[in-house]
């Protein structure tokens, strides 16, 4: 924010270019600055080994939130400008970008504005990009009027989603930033913050602007207002975010950017001078890409483990990784360890991509990923034994029948409702039986949906009788069908 009357003015003057910035006033390595959350004080690291800033509050997060560098990070200080970041936000998302917006007498008042006047009329998309780019209040304040019905109401939405976002050390007074008493945030609340406005598109658009036009009204002329964000274009990788400044916030600069694609928010509070903020963002910024980079850490080819299967004691499902990952890794974080967590059984069917646990992926305390794991095949059948089959050439003759070993294709199901199960047995076969010959199927359904389908094969073989035999069989066979007693074997089935 700046201090004169009008943004105009100031932004007509901006020419500062990056080899003229200072170095930051009073940089320095604090030895309560954190490195990975923990102190430098303790010795984790050597104490050169920090990014030498002079902000007096700041943070550097991954873009999962992890805080990579940290000085006070939960110090509430006045936010200024940032502010606008939450106005921005809710006012997205409300989603009436092409709603027209009359600014009131009271928005074309307020302090450090960029000149709106009472009763112009201006769409909900380009006072956006007024408060984000030129960090226009009468901008902001007509947006607050025009989402919230008024501009008490709108605070309440935003304290409301700062509730949501769990921003424990953060209270707003008004949508633009200007001092007010217990209007005042922390560098950790203000990267959750810009982190979760990044997530909208539109967002995104109007903070990578470099410039913003405000046409002429009345004595007003045309105008080119600059972005007060003057890393944008200049560091590489930038992205936005938002700048602020008041008397009691100092400079502060909320910045993201990404590289190889790491993305990091930084967050600088109070410094000195105007320059001293951009020079210690860049600072903060090259310090990141120099020590968090893109490791894969989990690939669909990899297997993790095994699933044990119901009711079998000698096959098991092999698991993988569900999809291959990459995360950002903190080269200062410590180890990267695995915890693999599986489903102690599974029951058959199984198909391929079923998910049969997880694994967390932890730095140190900090938790990196928790993945899905998935059977990295099929599995409808672990050659189990289902039933008998009698063999009609014998009097009491069975052949062991077992679910076929071989591939079978399983249809994606749902794994959390019940599966049925059903074994049909041919009602007998003749001699010779061959290992592996047909005897029926296994069928898996759920609902109407046929899951699998696994044949169901002779154990073993079973040679037909001889000539002597047959003629005792028949013998016998004849007498049990005048005494009323069995001619063959009786038919076992599995349960279902």
């Amino acid at each position: 924010m700046r201090r004169s009357r009008h943004i105009l003015a100031a932004s007509l003057v901006l020419a500062l270019t990056v080899a003229s910035w200072p170095a930051s006033a009073g940089a320095a390595r604090l030895p309560g600055d954190r490195i990975g959350g923990v102190a430098v004080s303790e010795g984790a690291h050597p104490t050169t080994i920090a990014p030498d800033v002079g902000a007096a509050a700041g943070v550097l997060v991954t873009s999962d939130g992890r805080e990579v560098w940290g000085r006070k990070p939960l110090d509430r200080r006045a936010m200024a400008s940032i502010t606008k970041v939450m106005t921005a936000l809710i006012v997205l998302e409300q989603g009436r970008l092409d709603e027209t917006v009359t600014v009131s007498a009271a928005a074309s008042k307020v302090p450090y504005a960029v000149g709106l006047q009472a009763g112009e009329q201006v769409s909900v998309r380009t006072l956006l990009e007024l408060a984000l780019v030129a960090s226009s209040n009468d901008a902001a304040l007509a947006l607050a009027e025009h989402a919230g019905g008024s501009v008490p109401a709108f605070v309440e939405l935003m304290n409301a989603r700062a509730d949501r976002l769990g921003l424990t050390g953060t209270t707003f007074a008004n949508p633009h930033g200007l001092d007010a008493a217990g209007h005042k945030s922390t560098a950790a609340d203000l990267a959750v913050l810009a982190r979760a406005a990044m997530a909208d598109a539109e967002f995104r658009r109007i903070v990578a602007l470099r410039s913003v036009p405000l046409p002429a009204r009345g004595s007003r002329g045309a105008a080119t207002l600059k972005s007060t964000d003057e890393l944008l274009g200049r560091y590489e990788g930038l992205l936005g975010v938002k700048t602020g400044f008041t008397d009691d916030a100092k400079y502060s600069f909320v910045a993201c950017a990404e590289r190889d694609g790491v993305v990091l928010t930084a967050v600088v509070l109070g410094t000195a001078t105007e320059g001293a903020r951009f020079a210690d963002t860049r600072r903060l910024l090259d310090w990141g890409f120099e020590h968090v980079s893109l490791e894969r850490v989990a690939t669909t080819t990899e297997t993790v483990g095994s699933c044990a299967i119901a009711g079998c004691a000698t096959r098991a499902v092999p698991v993988r990784f569900a999809e291959t990952t990459a995360v950002p890794v903190f080269d200062l974080g410590g180890e990267v360890t695995r915890t693999v967590a599986l489903d102690s059984q599974v029951g058959l069917p199984v198909f391929e991509g079923q998910r049969l646990g997880s694994v967390k992926l932890r730095q140190g305390e900090d938790l990196l990923a928790e993945l899905p794991v998935v059977a990295a095949e099929d599995v409808a059948s672990v050659a189990e034994t289902v039933g008998a089959v009698p063999v009609t050439d014998y009097l009491d003759l069975t052949v062991t029948a077992r679910a076929s070993d071989e591939p079978v294709d399983v249809a994606e199901f749902d794994d959390s409702a019940p599966v049925e199960r059903t074994v049909s047995l041919d009602p007998g076969v003749q001699a010779p039986v061959r290992a592996g010959s047909p005897l029926g199927e296994v069928r898996y359904t759920q609902g109407s949906k046929v899951i699998a389908t696994v044949p169901v094969v002779a154990a073993s073989d079973v040679a037909a009788p001889g000539a002597i035999e047959r003629v005792g069989i028949w013998f016998t066979r004849t007498w049990r069908k005048i005494t009323g007693g069995p001619t063959v074997a009786t038919v076992r089935m599995a349960a279902n």
